[in-house]
């Protein structure tokens, strides 16, 4: 049976549930505060409830400094959802049981470890393992207990009938590109984990390959010689990083819909990634590279055109062109219409 329930949206209760801590503040916890923030401008009751849970023990903001003060923040193993009318959880297959309640549920797929076909996953060990297992067993009931599912990417096939393709966003006024010209040395950025899943391998492989004839910084710190550690920056701190950067270097091996090349692309700045199927097509901005010494050659290129007045500028161009369609402005009405959609399936 179909109940409608009559709801005006300018008095909705939304609840955002990301399955770790906000303070560990990577894609999608920032993605979850960007949201709730704006939720919150727009005359939302918005809420964020998370689990306690950081990867290595990272913690790397307060959530008081990353949400407007008019968004509720709590960390529990256990959240009882019932007061709000409608709930974003990011998906795997116990969420339900952290976060219990009779409410409008909304599955959201972030995760390339729904994308790919290895199963066990070594950075994050034997629960996201198990995880991965229980989803796959589940099959076509794996969603049972939402009303509607949300990807990121439409390179995942949803088995929920009523599925939502909307990508992630990026904030084109805060990622933008420097006025004038990038000054010397050419420098190449890389802000991915450092991890071998995100080819943290390939790149300490490119740097040292091109230690003599650019320079290599990365986010966070570093132990390789060729690779200068900026350590933790902050969204301002991090938006001069790229439109500063002369080249963004994302060799993965694994993405969904990678946050790291829509903000590069938004501050103007070329990439060199790999072929995924998640990542955009090769073009003057986004540049593929399948081995070390494509990625080489690839940044070569880069650099030359940089040098010698050789097309670089319009590559920029065309990057913040391309990083311009993933706007904020763009993507979070549709984000907000799948939120605050005045009605819930019952029976």
């Amino acid at each position: 049976m179909r109940v409608v329930v009559a709801q005006t949206t300018a008095h909705m209760k939304i609840a955002l549930c990301p399955h770790l801590s906000l303070e560990h503040y990577r894609g999608g916890e920032k993605w979850t505060a960007t949201l709730a923030n704006r939720l919150a401008a727009d005359g939302f009751e918005v809420a964020v409830r998370a689990l306690p849970y950081t990867p290595r023990d990272e913690r790397r903001v307060a959530a008081d400094d990353v949400l407007d003060e008019a968004v509720s923040y709590r960390e529990r193993w256990h959240h009882d959802l019932s007061a709000f009318d409608s709930a974003y959880l990011f998906y795997h297959p116990f969420a339900r049981s952290f976060f219990t309640g009779e409410t409008r549920a909304i599955a959201g797929i972030h995760s390339w470890v729904y994308l790919t076909n290895r199963l066990y996953e070594p950075h994050y060990g034997v629960v996201p393992t198990a995880a991965k297992l229980l989803y796959r067993a589940l099959g076509g009931h794996a969603f049972d207990r939402f009303d509607a599912v949300h990807t990121v990417t439409d390179s995942y096939t949803s088995p929920h009938p009523n599925t939502h393709y909307i990508p992630n966003f990026v904030d084109t006024s805060l990622f933008e590109p420097v006025d004038g010209e990038r000054g010397e040395p050419f420098t190449v950025l890389v802000t991915a984990a450092q991890l071998r899943s995100k080819g943290w391998d390939r790149t300490q492989a490119v740097a040292a390959t091109l230690s003599d004839e650019l320079r290599v910084v990365t986010t966070g710190d570093s132990d390789h010689p060729a690779i200068e550690g900026l350590g933790f920056l902050d969204e301002e701190e991090l938006a001069d990083a790229y439109a500063n950067a002369h080249a963004v270097l994302h060799p993965t091996r694994i993405d969904a819909d990678s946050l790291v090349l829509k903000e590069a692309l938004a501050a103007g700045t070329p990439v060199v990634t790999t072929p995924l199927r998640t990542h955009p097509p090769d073009g003057d901005a986004v540049l593929h590279g399948s081995t070390v010494g494509d990625l080489v050659a690839r940044l070569r290129t880069l650099q030359w055109e940089w040098a010698h007045d050789g097309g670089y500028e319009r590559r920029c161009r065309r990057a913040r062109a391309i990083g311009e369609r993933s706007s904020v402005d763009m993507v979070y009405p549709q984000l907000k219409a799948l939120l605050t959609t005045p009605e819930r399936v019952d029976g």
